[in-house]
């Protein structure tokens, strides 16, 4: 229903604005219509829009660009995609790097093993003598 209205409104409103700008500037119907139809001529001049079947042609154009342009969109969204994955997937490396960095233990074999200091435990040597 509402879209009726808004078409009975655009209807009505281009058809003020025509019969506005006819009596406003001495126009006739007539001059208008020679004036479109000459636009019209230009532009399937300009556009090599020959023959009968024009307006067939020119709908296949807008088309085939229309086609062209959803490629090109999907290509480049597919691009940006795999850009922002590539630059995820090497943050997430790096961060996974960093942190395997600071969790790594490295056992050395050939040293002996440190006990740790007195504060935390008492340590003794064998060789040490307690001397009192």
């Amino acid at each position: 229903m509402a879209k009726g209205k808004l078409l009975l409104g655009v209807l009505i409103g281009g058809a003020a604005a025509v019969y506005g700008t006819l009596k406003l500037t001495g126009t006739t119907k007539e001059e208008l219509i020679r004036a479109a139809q000459s636009k019209v001529n230009r532009f399937r001049e300009q556009n090599d829009l020959e023959g009968a079947d024009w307006e067939q042609e020119l709908k296949d154009r807008v088309y085939d660009s229309a086609v062209d342009l959803k490629n090109k969109v999907l290509e480049s969204k597919n691009e940006f995609l795999n850009a922002a994955t590539d630059s995820f997937r090497d943050s997430t490396d790096e961060l996974k790097d960093e942190l395997d960095e600071e969790n790594d233990v490295f056992v050395n074999g050939n040293e002996s093993y440190e006990a740790p200091t007195e504060v935390f435990m008492p340590h003794t040597h064998p060789d040490e003598t307690k001397t009192e």
